[in-house]
């Protein structure tokens, strides 16, 4: 399965572009929907996708600028462009980040599905990386389990999976232990937002050096995690799942949700975590769901009315988390329930 992020601010065009997805099927499905580049940022290091479908002019941060991101950090993620006839230009620079697919505006659902189908070779060659990548996260986010031994073994295993996953170019390499490096000292900063690391200088060449980087970086984490106040990050989880609860209509991110909390989103996205027992989107969704089965109970609301009503912008999308998190359709559900 290639998991795809949406990136459009434009409510009615993010929204076309996911049921788009959803007719095209197959071996395609979008896991997320960025309403900014910012926010498409935060999702991308969180739910490491295979390809992200951006527009060019977003606030915050547009699709150019998150693109360069990407090919900066080495992200194993294709870019597929979407751009309106006056940002050509635009779009021509992408092509300097990587960008071989781009599509204009209107978008046709048959030029998407031949621009996806265009990059499959690309990312059957970044799928192995891409999978180091959710290991990196799934380690970073247990390493608060775990006890001082157990962290360094899981470590150790993580580099030697790392150095032994086939690349087709050495920076490939690189690159994945760049931004593993990169989300550790973020997640130290967000402790601490003073600390600075030594860093390779980019070189990943040497197993040696590497390990030895990254154990310092483990030595900083167990010695800065130690002098923070577990009940002042407790209070501050319980006053984000509160929000959350009480504003799930609304399009909520996790770089609003940092902010509120006054932490950097990778930590932010750690800590609640660790509280709520999964990520700041599956709680989202979670609630999302929860509230629109309380809502198919009532015959009078309509199917994609119950949707908007709890903040999905798209009923396709809304339909396949539904099913996903209860295991039935919505309708399957209503009739479950002695609804029509």
């Amino acid at each position: 399965m290639y998991t795809i992020v949406i990136a459009e601010d434009e409510h009615w065009l993010r929204s076309e572009l996911v049921e788009m997805v959803s007719r095209i099927g197959g071996e395609f499905a979008v896991v997320g929907e960025a309403v900014d580049g910012e926010d498409a940022w935060h999702m991308l290091n969180e739910l490491w996708p295979s390809i992200l479908l951006t527009d060019i002019r977003m606030p915050r941060m547009d699709g150019l600028q998150l693109i360069k991101e990407i090919d900066e950090t080495g992200m194993p993620i294709v870019p597929i462009i979407i751009s309106g006839y006056d940002e050509f230009t635009y779009a021509q620079q992408a092509v300097r980040y990587g960008v071989s697919e781009y599509l204009m505006k209107p978008v046709l659902q048959e030029e998407l599905q031949d621009a996806l189908k265009r990059s499959l070779t690309r990312m059957t060659m970044l799928g192995e990386l891409n999978g180091c990548l959710k290991r990196i996260n799934t380690f970073l986010d247990a390493v608060p389990t775990l006890d001082s031994r157990s962290r360094q073994s899981e470590l150790d295993d993580l580099l030697r999976h790392i150095w032994n996953t086939p690349t087709a170019h050495t920076r490939s390499r690189g690159s994945i232990f760049s931004i593993f490096e990169r989300k550790w000292i973020e997640l130290i900063q967000g402790m601490d937002p003073s600390f600075q690391a030594a860093g390779t200088g980019g070189g990943w060449n040497e197993r040696a050096e590497t390990a030895e980087t990254f154990r310092k970086l483990l030595e900083s984490w167990s010695f800065v995690s130690v002098s923070q106040s577990g009940q002042e990050t407790r209070q501050a989880m319980v006053r984000a799942c509160d929000y959350i609860d009480r504003h799930y209509m609304q399009p909520l991110t996790l770089g609003q949700m940092a902010q509120r909390a006054n932490l950097s989103p990778s930590y932010f996205g750690q800590l609640f975590k660790q509280y709520a027992g999964v990520s700041f989107i599956a709680y989202l969704n979670n609630v999302r769901i929860d509230k629109a089965k309380t809502l198919l109970l009532e015959e009078d609301i309509k199917i994609y009315e119950a949707a908007e009503m709890v903040g999905f912008v798209s009923l396709p999308h809304f339909n396949r988390m539904f099913k996903s998190l209860t295991g039935k359709t919505p309708n399957d559900y209503r009739k479950g329930m002695g609804l029509k």
